[in-house]
């Protein structure tokens, strides 16, 4: 059976507008794989971002929505602040904060006033821990670079030190395991999967700006997933502005940054998450349970 979608009420006198979702799921809390975006500690999405498709999340802290962003799937977290005219599809919380709550005005037998925002009941864990478990890596110690407007021919699986590639350049692997100590792309490269990827990473990801990242044309972003096994507190991935990825990126133990104006379809999973303004994300995770 389909599911129809329908605006619901519109909360915090032009605040915020929740997206009521009718069917089955509606009152259920999304599992890892519904996440597009998903923090342990923070998630702070920056104004007019949009996240069109999956859930936003924080495990172990808050989420914050800048003004005129939108999330069409769930947010979750213990406590969610809301900016003006944000739009969200279900909130599953504890505290909801921000905007204009409204006078709440007492009369006769029942309690007036503005609407407020409703949080759905909060079911904890939000993600089971072991789920979100660190990873490790384990790196060769051969360099993989790729000279500036220059092109590679498909790399066959294996274990690297760093990956570098020029400005304009292509990096295409074949497909299969790959393991770097760092990948690190120049303004517009590009790091193609031609085939279904599992990267490790053992330090972190940098993407200059519009570079790319993730499944070639044809390929299902979901076919690709790049774990890092980042120091808590750096920046495990790293994207410039107007860069494009279409990965799951796996990073529990450190920060992921999605830069603005970006296009980034996949599923970011971090210590704490940042979607900087403007930028589209859309959930297509390889993260979804069998």
């Amino acid at each position: 059976m389909g599911r129809t979608l329908s605006l619901g009420r519109q909360l915090l006198a032009g605040s915020i507008l929740v997206i009521a979702v009718h069917g089955a799921d509606a009152q259920m809390q999304p599992s890892l794989g519904g996440y597009a975006v998903l923090g342990i500690d923070s998630v702070r999405i920056a104004p007019g971002a949009r996240v069109q498709s999956g859930a936003v999340g924080a495990t172990a802290g808050d989420v914050r929505l800048a003004p005129h962003t939108s999330v069409a799937g769930s947010v979750v977290a213990d406590t969610v602040h809301v900016g003006r005219t944000t739009r969200v599809g279900r909130l599953f919380c504890r505290i909801v904060s921000g905007g204009a709550f409204g006078p709440g005005v007492a009369g006769g037998p029942a309690v007036g006033g503005a609407p407020t925002p409703g949080c759905l009941a909060l079911a904890t864990p939000i993600v089971a821990p072991e789920l979100l478990a660190p990873v490790t890596g384990s790196p060769g110690s051969d360099d993989l670079v790729v000279p500036p407007r220059t092109g590679s021919a498909p790399v066959a699986a294996g274990s690297f030190g760093a990956a570098s590639v020029g400005k304009g350049s292509l990096l295409q692997l074949a497909g299969g395991a790959y393991q770097f100590r760092s990948v690190q792309l120049r303004r517009a490269a590009r790091l193609v999967c031609l085939a279904e990827c599992r990267i490790g990473v053992a330090e972190g990801i940098r993407l200059g700006p519009a570079a790319q990242l993730g499944a070639a044309q044809g390929l299902r972003p979901d076919r690709v997933r790049i774990d890092v096994a980042a120091v808590a507190g750096e920046f495990a991935f790293r994207a410039g502005p107007h860069a494009v990825v279409a990965a799951t990126i796996f990073a529990p133990t450190g920060n992921v940054l999605l830069g603005p104006d970006g296009d980034y379809r996949g599923a970011f999973v971090g210590k704490a998450v940042r979607v900087r303004s403007r930028s589209h994300v859309r959930e297509t995770s390889a993260l979804a349970l069998p």
